[in-house]
């Protein structure tokens, strides 16, 4: 058996970063073998999944609850695998619920763990960092207020930047995208999110958005980014108007096209903040988990631009805020008002400047191996 690292993604945006960072460390190190959890981005660099991502997305309290017993199996799995396989070390990419379990059980072999992504310990749970610093070997971050964090807590820590800085560019001119979705008046970027959970709750709102907007903005057209992570027909709702489309692989290009944007708070609200893209910020989930996540939140803000930086810059709505009415209301004067829109685009730039150089998979690459190989 050659020599191998265990890799664990959890979700979509970690199975996106997980491929690239192996194929990078294949450059170097081209007889390792991986194997994990992960999705097509994983396998396609040459990662053995026991395990896909669609099975693994889960969020929310509640759900996280009736799903339990099966990530517990998933966890005893790996940790048997890793006793049988000896790995070098594991790499594991962000999915906190799952891989801070799984650090504790591995580090206890001795088996070494770097850790990309940091989990939101600066929102809640904060205490995790406790179980970091004993399983952790190296935490890479990508927030530029993590770094201090985890060096007051003695964790040993990277700022390798955060990866929307290589990633999020356009793929044609933004006119070109325009022409070739028919749209030459304004147009407002839906984006419900990744997971079928989050479009169920969050896309009927949007696009009840769309159709006050649409009354008060002549030609608006609004583009629904579809996940194909996302069955087909949860994206019903966006299916009557013709002045909505919905669209397979579009982000960020259409970022860059778009006048505005609504979007699911996570990696998308980054994702425009890199593309300088006008936002509102919502998210909806289940009575349960809302109450929950109340009672235990430790910032101001929940959305990831305005965690950057520091303030409000895109207005959040969130759980009963997240009305038609309001998401509308937001969002009209970034779509009516040139000067407001402006404004926005400009803060939105120095967010972006804030978040490291180009290059962040290298730098990852080059901490994993100087940590575990």
């Amino acid at each position: 058996m050659n020599e191998n690292v265990l890799i664990v993604a959890g979700e979509p945006s970690g199975d996106n970063l997980a491929g690239p960072l192996v194929e990078k460390i294949r450059t170097k190190m081209p007889d390792i073998d991986f194997w994990g959890f992960g999705g097509q981005k994983m396998r396609t660099a040459g990662v053995e999944t026991l395990c896909d991502v669609r099975e693994l997305a889960i969020m929310g309290f509640a759900e996280v609850i009736r799903h339990l017993p099966a990530m517990l199996g998933r966890l005893k799995l790996l940790e048997n695998e890793a006793l049988r396989r000896k790995p070098r070390g594991a790499i594991l990419v962000d999915y906190p619920g799952f891989n801070i379990r799984l650090a504790e059980r591995i580090a206890r072999h001795g088996i070494p763990v770097v850790y990309f992504v940091s989990p939101q310990i600066w929102a809640w749970k904060f205490e995790r960092i406790k179980k970091i610093k004993r399983s952790v070997a190296k935490m890479l971050v990508i927030l530029p207020f993590e770094e201090a964090i985890y060096r007051e807590a003695s964790v040993p820590v990277s700022f390798v930047g955060h990866p929307f800085v290589d990633s999020v560019a356009p793929d044609v001119e933004p006119l070109e995208f325009r022409m070739k979705l028919g749209i030459d008046g304004k147009f407002l970027l839906l984006l419900p999110g990744s997971r079928t959970q989050e479009v169920s709750r969050l896309l009927t709102p949007m696009v009840k958005a769309h159709e006050i907007l649409a009354e008060k903005i002549p030609g608006l057209k609004s583009v629904v980014a579809r996940s194909t992570n996302v069955p087909i027909e949860i994206y019903a709702p966006a299916t009557a108007r013709r002045d909505i489309i919905i669209a397979d692989d579009i982000i960020p290009t259409a970022m860059f096209s778009a006048d505005a944007a609504i979007s699911c708070s996570g990696s998308a609200t980054l994702q425009c903040t890199c593309a300088s893209l006008p936002h509102v910020i919502t998210y909806k989930t289940n009575c349960i988990s809302g109450m929950v996540y109340r009672n235990v939140i430790r910032t101001k803000f929940v959305g990831l631009t305005n965690l950057v930086a520091g303030r409000e810059i895109a207005p959040e709505l969130l759980q009963n805020n997240a009305t038609p009415e309001n998401l509308a209301n937001a969002v009209y004067p970034l779509l009516a008002d040139e000067i407001a829109n402006s404004r926005m685009r400009g803060d939105l730039s120095a967010v972006r400047a804030s978040l490291g150089k180009g290059g962040v998979i290298e730098r990852a690459a080059s901490e994993v191996m100087r940590t575990i190989l």
